[in-house]
C-alpha cells in the first residue's frame, strides 16, 4: 500500500483527478482571466465616462519602447463597455460556482476510491488474520480511522489544489506582466514571501497547539491523580502541600506555552510586515518609471491595470496558503499511513498463504477428517491441545467428551478450521482445511462456538447471518430450526412484545381488532377472565401506574415518556387544573420514604433494586437526602430547588401502581379524581401534541402498544401468581386456533435487535442462552456437511440431551461432531459413531477408555 497519501489517490482515481484538474485549469483559469480583465476594464470607464468609445478587452504589454498590442479588444461605448462588463462578471461568477460545484463532486468521489481502497485492504487482512492477531486487529481499527479522518481533505484535493495553485501564480504573473513588466520580480518576491509566511506561522501554530494538547492531558492527569489521593489528603491535611505541587507543574507548563506563543509571534511578525510592505512595494514598483540615463523612461502604470494585478495576485497567495496547509497535512499523515502499511503487511504476514488449487465450488461430502500431530492455542479460552492425532470419518456423529477447560472445544475449532494449528496440519478427504477458502470452508463445515456476535438489525437477519441470500430458508424453515434449538419461544415472545403497523399491513390489524373479542371469552371459558384488567375509558386499570391511567394510551416519543411526564407543561397544567400537585407530591414522598427503607439493606447494583424500586441507582442518594429533610410535602423549598423536588416526587407518584407496590396510597375516591385527570388530558390536548400519545380505543390498534396488549386489550394481573405464564398458553392456543400464529413469529423475526445489549434486564434485551441458539441456527440455516457444536455452558440445560437428541435426527447422513460436558457420554444418548476423550489438553488413547470407537484412530 502506498505510504503516501498523494500518490494513493492519484493511483486508486487517477481519471477522476486528472478530468478535475482539466476542468479547474482548462475552464476556470480562462473564467477568473475573463473576470479580472471585465474589472479592470469597469474601472477603466470611471476617469473615461466621457469618451465616445474605450476598448473592450484589450490585451497590450507597456514596454519601455512602447506598447506591444497583443489584442485589440473591442471599440465600445462607455455605457456599453459597462453592461458588458457587470454581464461578464456575473457570468464568470455563475459558471465558476457550477464548475466549482462538479470539481468538488468529482474531487469527493476520488476521496472515496482512495478511502474505500484503504478500506478494503484493512477488512481483507481483518477477516484472513488469525484468530490469535485479535489485538493487532483493534490497534490497526483504531489506525485506519485516524488516518482516514485525518487526511480526509487530502485526499480529496491533494491534486487539484497544487495544479491551480501552479496556474494562479502563472496567472499572477501574467497579470503584473501586462501592467508593466517591471511588477513581476515584486509579484514573484510577494508570492514567494507569503508562502514562507504561511510556512512559518503554520509550524508554529501546530507546535503550540500539540503543546496545548499535552497540557491539557497533564493537567488532566495531575487532578484525577489528585482526586485519588483525596482521602489521604483528608487523613493528613496535605491540601496546602498538593496544591504548591499542582501550583508548580502549572508554572512550568505555563513558561513552556509562554514560549510556543512567543515563536508564533515571532512568526506572525514577518507577516504583519508584509502586509503594509507589500502595497507599498506594489505602489513603488507601478511609480517607478526612469530605466537610467541612457534609455526612455517607462511608461506610467495604468491603475486598472494595478487593480487587476492585484487581484491575481489575491487569489495565487491565497491558493499558496492553501497548498501550504496541505502540505502540513501530507506531513502529519504521512508518519500514520507509513504505521498503517506496516500494520497491515504485519498481519498479513501472519496470514497461511492458501495455496493455488483448482476452483472447487463444494467440499466432498463424504471424507475422512484428520489432525496429524496438531498443537494449537486458543487466545479466547486460554486452552491448549498439544501433539493431537485424530482421524473421524464423515459422514458421522461424533462426541468429543472432557468438559470446560479440557481442551475439548480447541479440538472442536481445530476439525472447523477457525483455530490454525501451530504445528501439524488438518485435513478434510485430502485437502488441508488451511487451504480452503475461509468462506467456503464455514459453509460447509460449520462450527457454533458459543454466543452469537450479535449486529444491528432485525431478529431474521441476525439469524440468516452469513448465510448466501440464494440459499437462505423462508419463514416457515427458519421457525423449524428455532424449534429444534429451543429459540421458538423466544421468537414467539418477541413476536407478542412487538408492535404492529396498521398502515403496513392492515389486514393483520384488522385481524387483531376482530380476535379481542374471541380472546375475552376464551379467558372467560377458561375461567382466567380475572387475570386480565381490561382497558375501560371509564375505570381505573389497576394493573397500570397512575400515569398510564391519566394517559390512557402508549406514548410515542419522548414528550410523555414515563421519565419526563412529570416535566411537561401540559401534564403539569392538568395537574394544576384538577389539583392534583398535592396530593401527588404526599404520594411521592411517601413513595420515595418506604422505597429508601424497603431497599435500606441491598446495593445499588442488586437485580431486586433494578426490579421493583421507582427510582435508579444513580437517583438514590438524592432520594436519601429528600427524604430526611422533608418530613411532610408541605416542608417543601420555595424557589427552584423546590420545584425541582416537586417535579422529581411528582415522577415517583406517576410511575406508582397500587398492585405492583402494595403502599396502600390509592383508594377509590382517589381514583375517581385520576379518572377526571384522564378525561380533562384527552379533551384539552393540544393539536400539536396529538401525535405524542395513542389512545386505547377498542375498534383500532394501538401502533404504539405491543401484539400482545393489543390482543388482550388490557394489563395481565399482577396479583395472581403464574397469571402472565397462564395468559401467554391460552393466548399461543387461541392464536393458532385463529391462524395467527404465522404472523406473531414474522414479527418476532422483524423486530429490531440491539448488539449493545443493556444488560439483562433490560427491554429487548437478548440472554446468553438466547445468543447461543442464534448461533446455533445461523450454522443451521447453510445446511452444511458438517457441524461442529462446541457450546460449553457453565449450567447445562436441562433439556440439553432431548434437544441433542432431535439435532442429531435431523443430522441423519450429515456431519456432526459436539462437545459434551463430562468425561463419559450420558446413557440417555444414542451411541455415536465415535467418542473422542480430551483431558489435560490431550487426547485420552483409546485403549486407556472402555468405549470402542471404530471410526476413532488415536496413536
Amino acid at each position: 500500500m502506498d505510504t503516501d497519501p498523494l500518490l494513493l489517490t492519484w493511483r486508486t482515481a487517477r481519471r477522476l483527478h486528472a478530468v478535475a484538474v482539466a476542468l479547474a485549469v482548462g475552464l476556470g483559469a480562462p473564467l477568473c482571466t475573463l473576470a479580472l480583465l471585465c474589472l479592470r476594464d469597469l474601472i477603466g470607464v470611471m476617469p473615461q465616462d466621457e469618451a465616445a468609445s474605450l476598448p473592450f478587452l484589450r490585451l497590450a504589454v507597456a514596454m519601455p519602447q512602447g506598447e506591444r498590442i497583443l489584442a485589440p479588444g473591442v471599440a465600445l461605448r462607455p455605457a456599453d463597455l459597462e453592461l458588458a462588463g457587470f454581464l461578464g462578471i456575473a457570468v464568470c461568477a455563475l459558471v465558476l460556482a457550477g464548475l466549482g460545484w462538479l470539481v468538488a463532486a468529482l474531487c469527493f468521489r476520488a476521496q472515496n476510491r482512495a478511502t474505500d481502497a484503504v478500506r478494503e485492504r484493512v477488512i481483507r487482512a481483518i477477516i484472513a488474520a488469525p484468530a490469535g492477531a485479535r489485538d493487532d486487529i483493534r490497534g490497526l481499527a483504531r489506525l485506519v480511522g485516524e488516518v482516514l479522518s485525518r487526511s480526509e481533505r487530502l485526499l480529496s484535493a491533494g491534486i487539484v489544489v497544487p495544479a491551480m495553485t501552479l496556474v494562479a501564480v502563472v496567472l499572477a504573473l501574467t497579470f503584473a506582466a501586462l501592467a508593466a513588466p517591471r511588477l513581476v520580480p515584486a509579484a514573484a518576491i510577494a508570492l514567494a514571501a507569503a508562502g514562507l509566511a504561511d510556512t512559518l506561522i503554520l509550524r508554529r501554530g501546530r507546535e503550540r497547539q500539540d503543546l496545548r494538547m499535552r497540557t491539557g492531558a497533564r493537567i488532566e492527569a495531575g487532578l484525577s491523580d489528585l482526586v485519588r489521593r483525596l482521602p489521604a489528603v483528608r487523613n493528613h491535611g496535605a491540601g496546602a502541600l498538593e496544591e504548591a505541587r499542582i501550583t508548580a507543574r502549572v508554572a512550568v507548563n505555563r513558561e513552556k506555552m509562554a514560549r510556543a506563543e512567543a515563536r508564533l509571534a515571532y512568526a506572525r511578525a514577518p507577516a504583519v510586515a508584509l502586509a503594509a510592505i507589500l502595497p507599498a512595494l506594489a505602489i513603488g514598483s507601478a511609480l517607478w518609471r526612469s530605466s537610467g540615463t541612457a534609455g526612455p523612461a517607462a511608461l506610467p502604470v495604468a491603475p486598472e491595470a494595478l487593480a487587476a494585478a492585484v487581484g491575481a495576485f489575491g487569489v495565487a497567495a491565497w491558493l499558496v496558503g492553501a497548498c501550504v496547509r496541505l502540505w502540513f497535512t501530507r506531513q502529519a499523515v504521512q508518519p500514520r499511513l507509513r504505521e498503517l502499511a506496516r500494520a497491515i503487511t504485519a498481519l498479513e504476514g501472519r496470514t497461511a498463504p492458501n495455496p493455488v488449487s483448482a476452483p472447487a465450488t463444494r467440499l466432498p461430502g463424504r471424507g475422512v477428517l484428520a489432525a496429524e500431530g496438531v498443537g494449537a492455542f486458543d487466545p479466547v479460552t486460554g486452552e491448549r491441545l498439544s501433539r493431537v492425532d485424530v482421524t473421524v470419518t464423515m459422514p458421522g456423529h461424533v462426541a468429543i467428551t472432557g468438559g470446560r477447560g479440557s481442551g475439548a472445544r480447541v479440538l472442536a475449532a481445530i476439525l472447523a478450521g477457525q483455530i490454525e494449528p501451530t504445528a501439524g496440519r488438518v485435513t478434510y478427504a485430502g485437502q488441508a482445511l488451511a487451504s480452503l477458502d475461509p468462506a467456503l470452508r464455514a459453509r460447509r463445515i460449520a462450527f457454533a462456538g458459543g454466543e452469537a456476535v450479535l449486529i444491528e438489525g432485525s431478529l431474521r437477519q441476525n439469524l440468516l447471518y452469513g448465510t448466501l441470500p440464494a440459499q437462505a430458508p423462508d419463514d416457515i424453515a427458519l421457525v423449524g430450526l428455532c424449534r429444534l434449538t429451543g429459540l421458538d419461544g423466544f421468537v414467539y415472545r418477541r413476536g407478542l412484545e412487538g408492535r404492529l403497523d396498521p398502515e403496513g399491513d392492515p389486514t393483520l390489524a384488522a385481524a387483531v381488532v376482530g380476535a379481542r373479542r374471541g380472546m375475552q371469552a376464551a379467558l372467560a371459558l377458561e375461567g382466567a377472565g380475572r387475570l386480565v384488567e381490561p382497558f375501560d375509558p371509564e375505570t381505573y386499570n389497576h394493573q397500570a401506574s397512575i400515569g398510564e391511567n391519566i394517559l390512557f394510551g402508549t406514548p410515542v416519543g419522548s414528550a410523555f415518556a414515563p421519565a419526563r411526564l412529570a416535566r411537561h407543561p401540559y401534564m403539569r397544567a392538568v395537574l394544576e387544573a384538577e389539583d392534583l400537585v398535592r396530593p401527588l407530591t404526599e404520594i411521592g414522598l411517601t413513595v420515595a420514604r418506604m422505597t429508601v427503607e424497603i431497599f435500606s439493606e441491598l446495593p445499588n447494583d442488586h437485580p431486586l433494586f433494578d426490579a421493583y424500586s421507582l427510582f435508579p441507582a444513580a437517583e438514590r442518594g438524592y432520594f436519601e437526602d429528600l427524604v430526611v429533610r422533608l418530613p411532610a410535602a408541605g416542608a417543601l423549598r420555595r424557589g427552584p430547588a423546590g420545584q425541582r423536588d416537586r417535579m422529581r416526587l411528582i415522577g415517583l407518584a406517576l410511575r406508582y401502581s397500587e398492585t405492583r407496590h402494595r403502599f396502600g396510597l390509592i383508594d377509590p375516591p382517589f381514583e375517581e379524581r385520576l379518572l377526571q385527570a384522564r378525561r380533562s388530558f384527552a379533551r384539552m390536548l393540544p393539536p400539536h401534541l396529538s401525535g405524542a400519545v395513542e389512545f386505547h380505543d377498542p375498534a383500532r390498534i394501538n401502533p404504539a402498544a405491543s401484539l400482545e396488549e393489543n390482543l388482550l386489550f388490557g394489563r395481565v394481573s399482577l396479583g395472581e401468581a403464574n397469571a402472565e405464564k397462564r395468559v401467554r398458553a391460552l393466548l399461543r392456543r387461541f392464536l393458532a386456533d385463529e391462524g395467527l400464529e404465522a404472523a406473531v413469529y414474522r414479527l418476532g423475526l422483524d423486530s429490531a435487535v440491539d448488539p449493545a445489549g443493556g444488560g439483562a434486564l433490560s427491554d429487548g434485551a437478548v440472554g446468553a442462552r438466547d445468543r447461543i441458539g442464534i448461533e446455533l441456527v445461523r450454522c443451521l440455516a447453510r445446511d452444511p456437511d458438517i457441524l461442529v457444536m462446541a457450546v460449553l455452558e457453565a449450567r447445562q440445560p436441562e433439556d440439553f440431551d432431548s434437544r441433542l437428541t432431535g439435532l442429531r435426527h435431523s443430522r441423519a447422513e450429515r456431519g456432526l461432531i459436539v462437545c459434551l460436558h463430562g468425561s463419559t457420554v450420558p446413557d440417555s444418548l444414542d451411541p455415536f459413531d465415535a467418542v473422542i476423550a480430551v483431558d489435560n489438553s490431550a487426547v485420552v488413547p483409546a485403549d486407556a477408555r472402555t468405549i470402542s470407537e471404530p471410526a476413532l484412530s488415536t496413536p
